[in-house]
């Protein structure tokens, strides 16, 4: 309210000085229940901001641990991918073992090419005991050598004697040889 609009209304000054006198008291008492509207206010806006600056903080600690999460799967693969690589060169290792030792088991048979022999053998029932050894060779190599023995080098069985023209074992084999190219025969 403003002093000019109650002259306006036709009223006297000491009853406009009353009247502003009234309305000073109201207004002071209504400023003084807003007294601490600034303070409040201020308290407001720095309450604000911590709040704001808590969720941005959580929002990074959420996506932090999003990233852990997929940090932690990721390691998680890649530990399950380290036990497979490991399991998988031990299998590899054992069966290059395996292997060497059967080539040795049949070169000690005197095999003449591994390679057929090992195709005739049922390679699951070959394996190592708790011993280091070598079961079930023994026996697929018996019954291999008794069914292909061709596979395996015996040795000479019978003696050899290379001999001359009907097996009359002449020593000039070679004055021989040049008289068969030259077409005499040794009876002439």
């Amino acid at each position: 309210m403003r002093r000019e609009d109650l002259k306006d209304l036709g009223l006297e000054s000491s009853v406009i000085d009353s009247v502003m006198k009234l309305h000073g008291k109201s207004i002071n008492k209504f400023k003084e229940s807003y007294a601490d509207y600034d303070e409040i206010k201020a308290q407001n806006e720095e309450l604000t901001a911590q709040v704001d600056k808590h969720n941005k903080d959580l929002k990074n600690l959420r996506g932090q641990l999003k990233d852990n999460d997929d940090l932690k799967g990721k390691i998680q693969d890649l530990e399950q991918q380290n036990k497979q690589i490991q399991a998988d060169s031990k299998n590899k290792i054992a069966q290059i073992k395996l292997d060497h030792a059967i080539d040795n088991g049949l070169s000690n048979a005197k095999a003449r090419d591994a390679k057929p022999v090992k195709a005739l053998f049922d390679m699951d029932k070959i394996k190592f005991n708790d011993k280091g050894e070598l079961d079930g060779l023994d026996d697929q190599l018996k019954a291999v050598k008794e069914s292909h023995p061709y596979l395996f080098d015996e040795g000479s069985t019978g003696d050899y004697k290379p001999g001359g023209h009907n097996d009359n074992n002449d020593t000039g084999s070679t004055k021989s040889m040049i008289d068969i190219f030259k077409g005499k025969t040794t009876t002439e």
